[in-house]
């Protein structure tokens, strides 16, 4: 199985502490991380990041912990 969680991260100045403390906690179960930029908006304020885990359960746990962060948004694909 394959699972692909998408995050918008809002605010990347003032959340991305926090997001990547989370992220190097779970570090051992992402096996990809993308971030995508928004080529429209120069320097956007809000980020993209696609992280490929190895669980259904790993990825619960993941989106438990992100989702403490304010304005969050994630969605979940799974092959």
């Amino acid at each position: 199985m394959t699972i692909i969680i998408g995050i918008k991260l809002p605010d990347k100045e003032e959340n991305a502490v926090e997001f990547q403390k989370i992220l190097t906690k779970f570090n051992c179960i992402i096996r990809m991380r993308i971030g995508i930029n928004n080529s429209s908006i120069f320097c956007s304020s809000n980020g993209i990041v696609l992280l490929q885990v190895e669980s259904q359960e790993n990825a619960i746990n993941l989106e438990k912990e992100l989702l403490d962060i304010s304005g969050i948004e994630l969605q979940r694909m799974i092959f």
